[in-house]
């Protein structure tokens, strides 16, 4: 493939990624009230606004915030699953797909990749602070979140456009492809 079509390739991918996002990003959300609700929590739905660094940019996210105060291990268990579970239901869809789709299934995987992130972080944040008496609210940036999100949906669309099609390296026992190809693979 020429490098002009990797990079339409790398583009598609991107624009739908980003597309994706707030589809992944809400239903991570959602998730976070179902979970919240079975566990007999009151929650609401909170559309947040932040303006972003010293560009005063302004951005929107949206937050399940519980209304009562709620125990350490439930909070770390709602914080862990509702990015997973938004995770789990966009990894069938791409299991769904027909594998010429490439784009559409990159721009997943990477929303796949992001909804990993948010869970880590989000996992991280009360398990800092409440355990380890760590003060975590740089967790909270939205240069962090938003800023490691861009950067996942780019490397992950660049790795499916450029870092994969080449030629297994042979190894000990047989072939084995290196981690980047692997991530291509899976967006093929």
């Amino acid at each position: 493939m020429t490098a002009l079509g990797r990079f339409g390739r790398f583009g598609r991918s991107l624009a739908l990624a980003v597309v994706l996002f707030p589809v992944g990003l809400a239903t991570h959300e959602v998730a976070h009230l179902a979970v919240f609700s079975a566990l007999g929590v009151p929650v609401t739905l909170v559309v947040t606004s932040w303006r972003l660094g010293t560009t005063g940019v302004p951005i929107w996210g949206l937050h399940a915030a519980p209304t009562a105060p709620i125990a350490l291990d439930t909070l770390v268990l709602n914080n862990g699953v509702g990015p997973l579970v938004a995770a789990a239901l966009l990894l069938v869809l791409w299991a769904a797909l027909d594998r010429r789709s490439r784009a559409a299934r990159t721009a997943l995987l990477a929303n796949v990749l992001a909804l990993v992130f948010f869970a880590a972080i989000e996992v991280a944040y009360p398990l800092l602070e409440g355990v380890a008496k760590v003060d975590a609210d740089f967790l909270l940036l939205p240069e962090l979140n938003y800023g490691t999100v861009l950067a996942i949906l780019v490397g992950t669309s660049a790795v499916a456009a450029w870092g994969g099609g080449g030629a297994a390296s042979a190894g000990a026992g047989g072939t084995s492809r290196a981690p980047v190809e692997n991530l291509s693979i899976l967006a093929r």
